[in-house]
């Protein structure tokens, strides 16, 4: 039995496949004062929707995976550990200088970001290793010693060590950790070499700061996790999600903590990928629309697209992360009037606590999870499995007092507008995903999901054009669901800066042998052994004097010693994205990265024949719904739909946890997985 829980901003989401194949499902609110109680809610829940008890539900567990928002969170707050730093005399503000830019550069008056180390707490000691890896200068260590006595008496948690060209040679770096350990203090010590080993200075204090910064935070909640689902009778080891969309043991976890940053929004792209290799989907564009924000992944050829740096709250991270782009707006998100007197929506969210005014948990600010309630769109009675009562009337005053009035709208009105920005939001951030990229959205398939996705796939299809809209049956616990579609991945790189013209195949490959060996003791370590390990290998190039790199796949070092068609695969590359070239001679293999997978039990969904039938077995009645005025809608269960059946709009799909809409003038098939194909009048079948 394999079970996958993510943390979310508002709700908990699980997912457990049985020895059978069988799936079930559960959610519940989240719980931010201590994100384990709701898993453990979820996990009683969980248990009861399989008639077990919780204790019977983890014992016969032999895979427990699991991603949450607690080292996003802990960023985007500002809530992580307090700081120090260790570093090279003369390089103590380069964390605070960054690459001279912030996300925003056009508002000159917007002040630059806060660095996550204060400057008193940002240490320098005399050391230097030259470009070539040679020593230059032995490190002091009687300095080191005393910055770790002083930084200990600051009330330090998390050390960070950023030595210049340690990604050349890292004797350094491991020395001072050496000198902690025996100091006697044990704060959580984040190496710059360990976390990222390549060109670029803020890049690596910046991404060693971060895994400092959330990893007390997050291995603290960790642990505590664990030994409550140890005392339920937990055996199997706990694996974490990472950024990646691979997932790594709790305490390789917690030592690359900067990789569980967004580890959630990666499930959902998992899960994207597997239903695209299902559904033989070769362009799929996935969004996660959930109670606080909605993300956005392409997948082609059943893999997510990759990135190698993200930005978060102005924080730079520098490590391989699925390409998701996150937009403020979900079922959570704050509808409000701006000082120009203009409907906006988000990227403020009511959240879990006090949650949506309809909640009457407090909230008296409108969301789109009111407005849609407003239009008869969400099933009070259904919501949550009924464990959670929706109250219209909350809804409907704070929509007519914040929206409705100052527009001078009526209550309805005013709901189909903010559920309608919120539609156009999702669509344009679809359009920048594929369009930036010289990419058609027409020629994709969109897959919605997520517990509010439902409720907007049909009018996002229309507005990009696309041919169709996939929504599994399991839309709202989907990034759970994505978690058991992963394996454990590790990733390994040296930095290389040779050029290309230079090398023979040979040099490529005695590179990549050094890290497979390195990849295949740590996998080994995790019982992963023959053909239960996956290599991908990858030449991050360049042109001399530019910043970014282009990764080269690598499936093949067997191919002469001239390096040719290594320089063919480069520019091939390289003139795809920017339609030119430059001189041959002037290609970097700036790093070399190996990513090592150990394979764990593949993902087969139940999937069912194609039998047709009539959907009216599955209509649970009418709901009024205002689509520009109210139209007494059928509605229908999500459980009780089977494959081959075809529901045409205006109509309403209803589960626990999610609900579809259809339109009128749409349409939709049930396919083999339990998924609705939604077109809409112009839509190809």
């Amino acid at each position: 039995m394999r079970i996958g829980v993510d943390i979310g901003g508002t709700f908990t989401d699980l997912a457990c496949v049985d020895d059978d194949g069988a799936l079930q499902t559960a959610k519940t609110p989240s719980t931010p004062d201590d994100p384990s109680r709701g898993v453990m809610d979820g996990l009683t829940l969980l248990a009861e929707t399989m008639g077990l008890g919780l204790s019977a539900l983890l014992g016969a567990t032999t895979l427990f995976l699991h991603g949450s928002t607690v080292a996003t969170n802990l960023v985007v707050e500002r809530k992580g550990a307090r700081l120090g730093l260790i570093t090279t005399q003369g390089f103590r503000d380069v964390i605070e200088l960054r690459d001279g830019s912030k996300q925003n550069r056009y508002d000159i008056r917007s002040p630059f970001p806060q660095p996550l180390i204060r400057r008193p707490e940002r240490l320098e000691v005399t050391e230097r290793v030259a470009a070539s890896g040679e020593v230059e200068t032995v490190l002091d260590e009687e300095a080191v010693n005393a910055a770790i006595a002083g930084l200990r008496d600051a009330g330090v948690k998390g050390l960070v060590v950023f030595f210049v060209n340690s990604h050349r040679n890292s004797a350094h770096e491991r020395r001072v950790r050496d000198l902690v350990e025996a100091s006697g203090w044990a704060p959580f010590v984040s190496l710059s070499h360990e976390v990222l080993s390549r060109e670029g200075e803020y890049d690596r204090i910046s991404t060693a700061a971060v895994n400092a910064y959330v990893g007390p935070g997050l291995g603290g909640y960790l642990e505590r996790l664990a030994e409550k689902l140890a005392a339920d009778g937990l055996q199997a080891p706990v694996l974490v999600m990472q950024s990646t969309g691979g997932v790594l043991p709790l305490a390789h976890a917690v030592r690359h903590a900067v990789g569980s940053v967004t580890s959630g929004p990666a499930g959902g792209a998992m899960a994207g990928a597997l239903f695209a290799r299902l559904c033989d989907e070769s362009h799929l564009v996935t969004y996660d629309m959930g109670g606080t924000s909605t993300d956005i992944c392409l997948i082609e050829g059943g893999a997510p697209l990759e990135r190698q740096e993200t930005q978060l709250d102005e924080v730079k991270i520098a490590v391989s992360a699925l390409d998701i782009s996150a937009l403020g707006a979900g079922g959570g998100s704050i509808a409000w009037i701006d000082p120009g007197g203009i409907l906006d929506l988000g990227p403020h969210s009511a959240g879990a606590v006090p949650g949506p005014a309809c909640y009457g948990g407090g909230g008296e600010l409108p969301t789109l999870t009111d407005a849609n309630l407003v239009l008869g769109l969400i099933a009070p009675e259904t919501f949550l499995g009924g464990r959670l009562d929706l109250n219209r009337d909350l809804a409907a005053r704070a929509m007519e007092t914040h929206i409705a009035q100052p527009l001078g709208l009526s209550v309805e009105a005013a709901a189909l507008a903010v559920n309608a920005l919120a539609s156009s939001r999702i669509a344009e951030g679809i359009r920048a995903n594929t369009v930036r990229r010289g990419l058609d959205p027409r020629e994709f398939t969109i897959f919605s999901f997520g517990g509010a996705g439902g409720l907007h796939a049909a009018a996002v299809a229309e507005e990009l054009e696309f041919p169709r809209a996939i929504v599994p049956r399991e839309a709202s616990v989907l990034s759970a669901l994505g978690f058991l579609a992963a394996d454990v991945r590790h990733d390994f790189q040296k930095a290389y800066g040779r050029k290309m013209g230079e090398l023979k195949t040979s040099n490529i490959a005695e590179i990549f042998a050094t890290l497979e060996e390195e990849a295949r003791a740590v996998l080994r370590d995790a019982g992963f052994e023959g053909n239960r390990t996956r290599f991908a290998r990858f030449a991050d190039c360049r042109y001399m004097r530019q910043v970014y790199t282009v990764p080269i796949p690598l499936p093949d070092l067997a191919q002469g010693e001239d390096i040719g068609w290594l320089i063919d695969d480069y520019e091939a590359a390289y003139s795809g994205l920017y339609q030119h070239l430059h001189e041959r001679d002037a290609i970097v293999v700036d790093t070399c990265r190996l990513v090592a997978y150990g394979i764990l039990p593949s993902l087969a969904l139940p999937q069912k024949e194609n039998a047709g039938g009539n959907p009216a077995a599955a209509t649970r009645g009418t709901r009024r719904v205002y689509f520009d005025a109210w139209v007494e809608t059928p509605s229908y269960w999500f459980d009780e739909l089977s494959p081959g059946m075809r529901l045409t709009g205006p109509a309403l799909i209803d589960s626990e946890s999610t609900t579809v809409v259809l339109p009128p003038g749409s349409s939709a098939d049930v396919d083999p997985y339990g998924s609705l194909i939604v077109t809409n009048s112009g839509g190809l079948a």
